[in-house]
């Protein structure tokens, strides 16, 4: 019944939203989960994402907090985390604001995180808006040699080729869940990582602590993120997300594979470089930080 149902305190970080969180909301006022509670974080936005929240009548349990400035990924989602552990939540999810939740998405993660004591995170998978069955996420892979951090399956037509869970090396920060217990062994996103790599540090942390990391196949989460996007792009973010990247392969690789470390990471600044000036990605901001 309702009580025996973990505690779930979901996380949701917003900053510049409004055009967002009407799909958002609804979908959350159809999650059939028992226990949950929504702790809605606004990172000091300036649109009128407030006014949306303020005037909606949610069929969920809402605890909503505004940040006196924009905390960035990290900060404003550990102010989430911290409220969630407060509130004596077992499991603490973060949810991007730019996503529709299907109804039995929270339970099924519960359900397999409680049938695996070692599964301290999962994540579900993640498809694109458009083009319609349209994988943006089913876990994530990382090569500590080449300095590679990919999602699994990226932009590839969801055949059912994700349909068992597997152990990952991290998942998406757009949808992760993890053990209370998790945070109370290693902390909280790590606020040396305001955006970019926040999600695969904490699983890496995580995994030293002995915590496994899961993706977990599910109803499909649907992440507005453009398809041609992934929208990283400016010359502000790419500089961010290197220097983030070499934060975290100087926290999680060893010293010999830095070579290869830099060789990968500009490898990686030039692909996404290319795909902007040719087009194939725009420069579409996303709206969690």
């Amino acid at each position: 019944g309702e009580n025996n149902a973990p505690r779930v305190g979901l996380v949701i970080l917003n900053y510049n939203g409004a055009w967002v969180l009407k799909g958002l909301f609804e979908s959350l006022d159809r999650i059939l989960y028992p226990n949950l509670k929504v702790f809605f974080i606004d990172n000091h936005s300036t649109d009128s994402s407030m006014q949306f929240v303020e005037n909606y009548l949610p069929k969920f349990p809402l605890d909503v907090t505004v940040n006196d400035s924009n905390l960035l990924f990290s900060g404003g989602n550990n102010v989430g985390i911290r409220k969630a552990i407060d509130w004596n939540a077992d499991y603490v999810m973060l949810l991007n604001n730019d996503t529709i939740v299907p109804p039995e998405l929270i339970g099924s993660m519960v359900d397999f995180l409680e049938s695996r004591p070692d599964a301290g995170i999962a994540g579900p998978l993640i498809h694109f808006k458009e083009p319609p069955g349209t994988i943006w996420s089913a876990g994530g892979k990382v090569s500590t040699w080449w300095g590679i951090v990919r999602h699994r399956g990226i932009r590839e037509k969801d055949t059912g080729q994700f349909s068992s869970a597997e152990k990952m090396d991290y998942v998406s920060g757009c949808a992760l869940i993890a053990r209370r217990r998790v945070f109370e062994r290693i902390g909280l996103l790590d606020e040396k990582f305001p955006m970019y790599y926040e999600d695969t540090d904490f699983c890496f942390r995580a995994k030293k602590a002995g915590f496994e990391c899961w993706y977990v196949p599910s109803e499909p989460l649907i992440h507005l993120v453009s398809f041609s996007a992934g929208g990283q792009l400016s010359k502000f973010k790419i500089g961010r997300r290197f220097r983030s990247g070499m934060r975290f392969f100087a926290s999680h690789a060893r010293f010999y594979q830095w070579p290869t470390i830099l060789l990968g990471q500009i490898y990686e600044i030039v692909r996404v470089a290319l795909m902007v000036l040719t087009g194939k990605i725009g420069r579409s901001e996303k709206t969690d930080a």
